[in-house]
C-alpha cells in the first residue's frame, strides 16, 4: 500500500488510493452498504504491482543495473517507521483496557508483524474454529502489509532474472504472464476448497500484482482507442471498482474468480488513466478529497482498524455515529503521522544518501517491535496470575471434554466421525447430534451415561448445524461439506436405531441487528427438514433449545470489569430479552407439529432469572465465549437435563 514517488506524479493513481481506503474504513466500520469494501486491498494489490514494476525497469533500462540495496532501504523508509509507531502505541493503548487473554493475543499478531509474516499468523488463526477470534485483534489488518513486504522481498529478484539474467523484456513479459496465471489458478483452486489461503496467502494474490506489473510492461498507447473510449473506458473501471464494494460479499466466494471484477477495474482505471490524466473519470480522481485521502492512505490503513479495536473496548454500545467519529479521529492522527514520521523518515537526505543506514533502521525497528510485543505479553501474563483473573482465564479455555480430532469433524471434511462413550454394551443409546452448540452438552450427558449403564455416541462437526440449512457467511467449499456431513450423519444416526437423539443447533445462524443471517421461517422449514429425516427412519428426538446468545465475549467483558470499574459492562449480566428470541423455539416446535416422538428441552431458565441472563452463577463463568457454555457450567447442569432426558426416554412411543 505504499506510495512510489516516480518524476512523473500520476494524480489519478492518487485518487485510486484515496476509494480504495475509503471503501476499506466504510467496510470495516460498518456503513451499511459496503458489503465489499475489503476489495480495497485488492486495488492496492494491483497498484504496488504497476508502481514497482514500473520503477523496477525503468531503473535497469536507464542504469543497464538494479540496486537491491537502494530498493530495499526506499521500502524501509517508506514502510517501517510508520509502522513500528502504529504497533507500539497501539499494544500500548491495548494494555490499558484490553484483558489479558486479548493482549496476550494481540502480542502475538504484533510479533508475527514485525517479522512481515501476520499474514501467515492470521491466517492459521483464522481457521482454528477454538481460536480467540481475529476480528477483535488490532493488528488483524496487517496481513495485507505482511503480503505485501514479502511480494517487495521477491519481486525485484524476478524482474531482474528477466530483464539482467536473460536481457529480455519479453522473457520478463512471459514470466510475469506465467506467474500471474499460476497464481490465479492456485487462488481460484483454494478459494473453491475453502480455508483461509487463497485470501491470506501471497501465493494465492500474487496475481494481482502480477496483473499490475503486466499493465506497467505494456504501452496502452498501441492500442487505437479514442479519447472518448478511453473516458468511457475509465468510468468503467472506477465505477467496476465501486460496484464491487457495494454487491460482492465476504460469502460470496471471496477472492476467487469474483476478485477479477475489482482487479480488471483497477487495471482499466489505470490504462484510462496514463491516457487522459486529467480528462474523463480524471476529474474525479484528481479531486481534493480524493488527492487528500490518497495521500494518507497508507497512514490512515494503518490507524483506522486499531482505532476501531479499541474504541469498542472503550465503548462496547459504540453507535453507527460514534464509528464515524472514530474514523474521523484515525484521519486525524493518520495526518499527524504522515506529516511528522512517514515523510521526514522517508525523504531524509542523510538517510537517501546512505541506504545501508536504512537497512540498520530496519534492523532496530523490528527488534524495538520484538521487544514491544514481548513486554505486552509479559504483562498480559502478569495481568492473568492473579486468582479471580486467573479463573477468568481458565473459563476460555474450559471446553467440552470431548476428544476434538478424532471425535469432531472440522473444517472442509465431510467424514461423518463417531465416537463412543459410557457403557459399551449399554442397551440403551443416545446420539448426540449438531455443532458446537451439541458438543457443549457432552460433559453432562456423558456423566449421566457412565452412571446410568447407557451408551453414548456422538456425530458433531463444529460450524454445521443439524438443522438442515447453509450456514451464512460460509465458504462455498464449507457448504458442500456439511450439507454432505449432515445427510450421511442423518443416514448413519437412523442406522444405528438409537433410543433418542439429542439435538444441539446454534442459533448464530439467524438474522440479528449486528449480523445478518437467516430468517425465522426459513430456519422452520429447515429444522422441518431434518425432524422429517429422522422421523422417517422412526428415531425418538430430543431437541435442545439454543441456550441464550450474548452480544459480546463473556469472559473479555469479565477480565475488562475486573481492570476497570469504570467499564460499561459492570457485571456482565444481559437482559434476556436481549439474548433469548422466543420466535426461534416456537419456529423449531412449529417445525415438529404433525411429527410423533419429538420433544423439546428447555434449560433457558438454568440461565436466567428474573428476565436476567447471568454471566457468572454462584462464583461459577457460565460462558467460555461469546455464545459456548463452558465445560464446567454444563457438567453443573446434569442433573436437571437427567431429568428431563428421562421424562423424554420414558415417554411411551
Amino acid at each position: 500500500m505504499g506510495q512510489i514517488r516516480t518524476t512523473t506524479f500520476r494524480p489519478d493513481i492518487e485518487g485510486l488510493r484515496g476509494i480504495a481506503v475509503l471503501i476499506v474504513v466504510a467496510f470495516h466500520y460498518g456503513i451499511p452498504g459496503v458489503s465489499g469494501g475489503f476489495v480495497g486491498v485488492d486495488v492496492f494489490f494491483v497498484l504496488s504491482g504497476y508502481l514497482i514494476t514500473g520503477l523496477l525497469v525503468d531503473e535497469i533500462q536507464k542504469s543497464s543495473r538494479l540496486s537491491l540495496l537502494h530498493f530495499y532501504a526506499r521500502r524501509v523508509r517508506r514502510l517501517l517507521p510508520a509502522s513500528a509507531l502504529t504497533l507500539v502505541l497501539t499494544l500500548g493503548i491495548g494494555a490499558v483496557v484490553l484483558a489479558p487473554t486479548e493482549l496476550v493475543f494481540a502480542g502475538r499478531a504484533a510479533r508475527a508483524t514485525a517479522l512481515y509474516v501476520s499474514n501467515v499468523f492470521f491466517a492459521r488463526n483464522a481457521a482454528d474454529y477454538f481460536a480467540p477470534n481475529v476480528e477483535s485483534n488490532p493488528m488483524l489488518h496487517t496481513w495485507s502489509l505482511a503480503v505485501e513486504e514479502q511480494f517487495y522481498l521477491c519481486w525485484p529478484l524476478l524482474i531482474m532474472s528477466g530483464l539482467q539474467l536473460m536481457r529480455s523484456r519479453l522473457a520478463l513479459v512471459i514470466i510475469l504472464s506465467g506467474l500471474t496465471v499460476v497464481s490465479l489458478t492456485t487462488c481460484v483452486w483454494f478459494t473453491a476448497r475453502g480455508g483461509t489461503f487463497a485470501f491470506y496467502q501471497l501465493p494465492a494474490r500474487a496475481w494481482e500484482f502480477g496483473a499490475g506489473g503486466l499493465l506497467a510492461l505494456s504501452s496502452s498507447s498501441k492500442l487505437r482507442v479514442p479519447r472518448t473510449g478511453w473516458v468511457a473506458l475509465g468510468w468503467v473501471g472506477v465505477l467496476t471498482i465501486l460496484g464491487s464494494a457495494f454487491t460482492i460479499s465476504s460469502g460470496a466466494g471471496f477472492p476467487g474468480l469474483i476478485a477479477l471484477a475489482p482487479v480488471l477495474g483497477t487495471i482499466v482505471a489505470l490504462g484510462a488513466g496514463a491516457e487522459l490524466p486529467s480528462g474523463g473519470v480524471g476529474i474525479l480522481l484528481n479531486s481534493a478529497p480524493l488527492q487528500f485521502l490518497g495521500k494518507l492512505s497508507y497512514s490512515w490503513y494503518l490507524w483506522h482498524w486499531p482505532f476501531l479495536v479499541l474504541s469498542k473496548a472503550f465503548f462496547p454500545n459504540i453507535s453507527m455515529a460514534g464509528r464515524a467519529g472514530v474514523a474521523v479521529v484515525s484521519l486525524l492522527v493518520a495526518a499527524i503521522t504522515h506529516h511528522f514520521v512517514e515523510n521526514p523518515i522517508r525523504f531524509h537526505p542523510y538517510l537517501i544518501a546512505r541506504p545501508g543506514r536504512a537497512m540498520y533502521l530496519a534492523m532496530s525497528i523490528t527488534v524495538c517491535s520484538l521487544a514491544a510485543a514481548t513486554l505486552c505479553m509479559k504483562y498480559a501474563d502478569a495481568l492473568a496470575s492473579t486468582s479471580e483473573m486467573k479463573r477468568i482465564s481458565d473459563a476460555v479455555n474450559d471446553v467440552a471434554a470431548m476428544p476434538r480430532q478424532e471425535c469432531v469433524t472440522l473444517g472442509e471434511s465431510p467424514e461423518v466421525k463417531t465416537c463412543e462413550f459410557g457403557a459399551p454394551a449399554g442397551a440403551l443409546r443416545i446420539v448426540l447430534f449438531g455443532d458446537s452448540h451439541a458438543i457443549q452438552w457432552f460433559n453432562p450427558l456423558r456423566r449421566m451415561s457412565e452412571a446410568n449403564g447407557w451408551k453414548l455416541t456422538t456425530v458433531v462437526k463444529s460450524g454445521c448445524p443439524a438443522t438442515d440449512t447453509k450456514p451464512p457467511g460460509s465458504t462455498p467449499g464449507f457448504l458442500t461439506s456439511c450439507d454432505k456431513w449432515r445427510a450421511d450423519a442423518i443416514r448413519k444416526i437412523v442406522s444405528l436405531q438409537p433410543t433418542a437423539v439429542l439435538i444441539g443447533n446454534a442459533s448464530v445462524y439467524l438474522n440479528r441487528q449486528d449480523k445478518p443471517g437467516i430468517s425465522i421461517e426459513q430456519w422452520r422449514a429447515a429444522t422441518a427438514r431434518t425432524l422429517h429425516s429422522l422421523a422417517a427412519g422412526g428415531v425418538r428426538v430430543a431437541l435442545l433449545r439454543d441456550t441464550p446468545r450474548p452480544w459480546f465475549d463473556v469472559p473479555t467483558c469479565l477480565a475488562r470489569s475486573l481492570r476497570h470499574s469504570w467499564y460499561p459492562g459492570g457485571s456482565c449480566a444481559m437482559d434476556e430479552s436481549t439474548v433469548v428470541d422466543p420466535a426461534v423455539f416456537d419456529a423449531e416446535k412449529a417445525a415438529a407439529r404433525d411429527l410423533q416422538n419429538v420433544y423439546f428441552i428447555d434449560m433457558t431458565e438454568q440461565l436466567c432469572h428474573n428476565n436476567v441472563c447471568s454471566a457468572v452463577q454462584n462464583g461459577q463463568i457460565i460462558y467460555r465465549d461469546e455464545s459456548h457454555l463452558t465445560g464446567s457450567f454444563a457438567d453443573r447442569l446434569t442433573p436437571v437435563l437427567e431429568q428431563r432426558l428421562l421424562t423424554i426416554l420414558n415417554a411411551p412411543r
